[in-house]
């Protein structure tokens, strides 16, 4: 299923990048970013989608809102909504295809499966602490990539290595070409 995030639209072999950290303006999106956090909606002009915590008027709705106490919100002004109980936000109007489910930062194998098998996308969180110098968090990722986690929230720092890893793992599945392929020569 598409993921809908306003008027950007996510394929299946698209995951996205959220960054959790504050950021100030436009400057302060690193390359690679899909999702802030702001609560300046005029951000979705740079290019991300842009998420908020508390409820704005109408005529500011944000992409996507966040926090399950946020799905009636989010039902009313059409938008997307990033939570833990998919079975709230569904009966209280979220689009499926604009839900995310927060599944935590170290989710199980079947948990993952479990959403991502009922067709909607899932989020897993990597902002708890730094994951460009992990190899296994790095190793994790691929996996969680390859199981069909759509969204990964990151801090700044960390946003190169984890979309280098998701566009490999896109690569090698075949949802996209490599950035850069090279033949071995003898």
């Amino acid at each position: 299923m598409q993921l809908r995030l306003a008027s950007r639209v996510l394929g299946a072999g698209d995951p996205a990048i959220w960054l959790t950290g504050p950021i100030d303006g436009a400057e302060d999106i690193p390359e690679g970013v899909d999702i802030v956090t702001s609560t300046r909606p005029e951000l979705a002009e740079a290019g991300p989608a842009v998420a908020m915590t508390v409820p704005v008027p109408a005529y500011a709705a944000p992409d996507l809102y966040v926090g399950d106490e946020l799905a009636e919100e989010a039902a009313r002004a059409g938008s997307g909504l990033i939570c833990r109980d998919p079975q709230r936000a569904l009966k209280a109007g979220v689009r499926p295809d604009g839900l995310i489910v927060d599944v935590g930062p170290r989710p199980s194998v079947r948990r993952i499966e479990e959403i991502a098998g009922d067709g909607l996308a899932v989020l897993v969180r990597l902002d708890d602490e730094p994951v460009r110098e992990d190899p296994g968090r790095l190793a994790a990722i691929s996996v969680h990539a390859w199981l069909g986690v759509r969204v990964f929230a990151v801090t700044a720092p960390d946003v190169p290595a984890v979309r280098q890893v998701l566009d490999m793992v896109a690569a090698i599945k075949g949802d996209r070409p490599p950035k850069l392929s090279r033949r071995g020569l003898a």
